[in-house]
């Protein structure tokens, strides 16, 4: 825990990381989220055991008792295919409360935050929405693009029906991390952070993850409509990722998007992901112009996006 004096404008504000061990900090800090995103909690999360407060650090901006502005350091190690994993820094959690904007706090903490990390890291990233695509720029960082593979899938009425697990079970819960452990063999990229995929699946993806017995894997989709959204799959490395997806699927779905970036794309297409309220800022000393550069992978021609569930 570090916690020191700043002054931003003339008005000292205490500057403190790891909060999550200090209840009063804690509450302050779930006060503040549910202000500026209403709905947002983390005490849950917390209370499961799964704040890493290594791999999620809010760094805090208080005024008195009151945390006023915040940015979380989330560390992310990445391995694309069989290269080694590398330490990237994802920011999240950009928020400030409503009567202390327009004073400075979040290009504070953000500049105290490149400081301490930009020489320490293969590179910093965060997604942002539409309406702060100008604020990043101002530290350096780059509106790139992202692109998601897709395909078309012709339902059978004989495939084995995935199982749903139910989170609010701690055997369904055990299961899917003893599942993690295995990885996701169809994707390039591997991303080492339980913390991240838990705060999903004890949330906002709770009613999406499903067991295929056939196949002896955990598969996390989504359903709307005619489209499936198969944001993971958890299994050993010969399962047939065809009868995975023919399980997850229900009656109504004809195409299947993959939220992450797969390793064999044959009968896939790809287009740009386009989503407003995700648009992806990286940030490095090499001036990557696109993610594929980011991550060290040039080949890849920017086929490439990062797994939807490990955004912070």
């Amino acid at each position: 825990m570090e916690t020191t004096l700043i002054d931003v404008f003339d008005k000292t504000y205490e500057l403190c990381d790891q909060i999550q061990f200090r209840e009063h900090e804690r509450m302050a800090y779930e006060a503040l989220c549910a202000e500026v995103f209403p709905g947002l909690s983390f005490e849950k999360w917390y209370q499961a055991g799964f704040w890493n407060g290594d791999l999620f650090n809010p760094h805090v901006l208080k005024d008195g008792d009151s945390i006023v502005s915040a940015v979380s350091v989330n560390k992310m190690k990445i391995r694309i295919g069989q290269e080694p994993s590398r330490l990237y820094i994802q920011l999240g959690g950009v928020m400030t409360a409503n009567n202390y904007r327009h004073q400075g706090l979040s290009t504070a903490l953000m500049d105290k935050i490149l400081t301490e990390w930009e020489d320490n890291c293969d590179g910093i990233y965060l997604f942002g929405h539409e309406g702060v695509r100008d604020f990043y720029p101002r530290f350096g960082f780059k509106a790139v693009d992202e692109y998601q593979y897709y395909m078309n899938l012709k339902t059978d009425d004989y495939a084995e029906k995935a199982i749903r697990l139910d989170m609010g079970k701690k055997e369904d819960e055990a299961k899917l991390l003893k599942y993690y452990e295995l990885g996701n063999p169809f994707s390039l990229m591997q991303i080492d952070n339980k913390g991240l995929l838990m705060f999903y699946c004890m949330k906002y993806n709770r009613n999406d993850v499903y067991y295929v017995e056939e196949e002896d894997a955990i598969v996390i989709a989504g359903h709307e409509k005619e489209a499936m959204v198969v944001y993971d799959i958890f299994c050993k490395p010969e399962r047939d990722l065809e009868k995975i997806l023919l399980a997850a699927a229900d009656d109504n779905t004809q195409r299947v998007y993959f939220g992450f970036p797969l390793i064999k794309t044959k009968h896939c297409k790809i287009a740009k992901y386009d989503e407003e309220d995700n648009i992806l800022f990286i940030l490095d000393k090499r001036g990557s112009e696109d993610l594929s550069d980011f991550l060290n992978v040039p080949d890849l021609k920017n086929k490439i996006m990062f797994p939807l569930l490990t955004h912070a």
